[in-house]
């Protein structure tokens, strides 16, 4: 029962964890191939995802050291291990954490245009890096010396309160999840677009409230951990829902990126006219673009002017009265500058 009970852990992070692989494929192969404009967060998401491989290496070898058994059935030995394994694990989990909130931010800045918006992602993306680096540093010497945090023999060792710590970096995390999700929000209602884009464009970035929730859920495995007796068999839980919140962050965040793909295998689910075979949720560099295709959010001056020759159709007759010229409607997006 006890291996069955780690097996649980390591199943679940094995199988989200190639789950968020398959997303960081096929985000790779629209960034980088498709659309060509691969930026600062994909790289990020790209660490993230190496962050979350070297999580599930370790709750593997936590399983074998000991997770899902009861405490008296394992060795000091491997008690030490398990303690060596999650000072290493927490410091991998914040870092992937960080760099996947900062990813998503970074991608809304390729389609936030108002400044205070643009002031606000850049706000988040300083505010949870500084606050991120206190917490892995906090992390990382929470124990002084640090070997006392796996070996509670050493002189003169300490460590910080490790409860009230794991709680108010818990509560930091679910803080920042539900500003990142709702920061686009407001953007996202005011489009200009079809009802169906707009649906479908609301819908993928209310996705990332799935992060929120795997935050929640973390967060009352991690209080059941705090008050057991029994810490090498109950810790499984917040082992696994550590595992799912990185992984989960992961394929919410491509989610978006991964948009071109979707279109250009299904042309019809995510466009709002037959034409629509190439939105996304990435603008491209150019200037232009046909006003149904379009998904820039931003201020669009619209510019109407007369049909060239080929755009006139003649009834009969060389007057310009007896002609309907025929007018393309054109989208300018105007970028502003920070």
């Amino acid at each position: 029962m006890g291996l069955a009970r780690g097996m649980q852990a390591v199943v679940t992070a094995v199988v989200l964890n190639a789950l968020a692989f398959l997303f960081i494929i096929i985000r790779c192969v629209s960034r980088f191939c498709l659309i060509k404009q691969a930026g600062a967060e994909d790289y990020l998401i790209i660490f993230a995802l190496i962050s979350s491989f070297g999580l599930t290496a370790i709750i593997v070898l936590q399983k074998d050291h000991g997770l899902g058994r009861h405490s008296d059935t394992v060795s000091l030995a491997d008690n030490e291990t398990l303690s060596k394994l999650l000072y290493v694990s927490v410091i991998t989990y914040n870092l992937g954490l960080f760099m996947v909130k900062d990813s998503i931010l970074y991608q809304y800045l390729r389609f936030f245009v108002q400044r205070r918006y643009r002031y606000a992602a850049y706000g988040l993306i300083i505010f949870i890096g500084v606050v991120g680096l206190i917490m892995i540093l906090t992390s990382a010497f929470s124990c002084w010396p640090v070997a006392y945090y796996w070996d509670k023999t050493v002189e003169g060792g300490h460590c910080v309160n490790m409860l009230a710590f794991w709680f108010s970096f818990s509560a930091f995390n679910i803080l920042t999840d539900l500003a990142v999700w709702a920061l686009p929000m407001p953007v996202l209602k005011g489009l200009q677009l079809p009802r169906k884009q707009k649906i479908s464009l609301i819908a993928v970035f209310a996705l990332g409230g799935f992060g929120c929730i795997t935050s929640i859920l973390r967060l009352h495995a991690l209080y059941i951990t705090s008050i057991s007796t029994d810490i090498t068999y109950d810790n499984v839980d917040a082992a696994t829902w550590s595992a799912a919140e990185l992984n989960v962050g992961i394929m919410c965040a491509s989610i978006p990126a991964i948009r071109p793909v979707i279109s250009l295998i299904f042309p019809r689910l995510l466009s709002s006219t037959r034409r629509d075979h190439t939105s996304d949720a990435y603008p491209r560099s150019g200037a232009y673009y046909r006003n149904d295709s379009v998904v820039e959010l931003s201020t669009v001056n619209k510019m109407r002017s007369g049909a060239s020759q080929e755009e006139t159709i003649s009834l009969g007759s060389s007057n310009a009265t007896n002609a309907i010229h025929v007018k393309q409607e054109w989208s300018v997006t105007q970028r502003e500058e920070v």
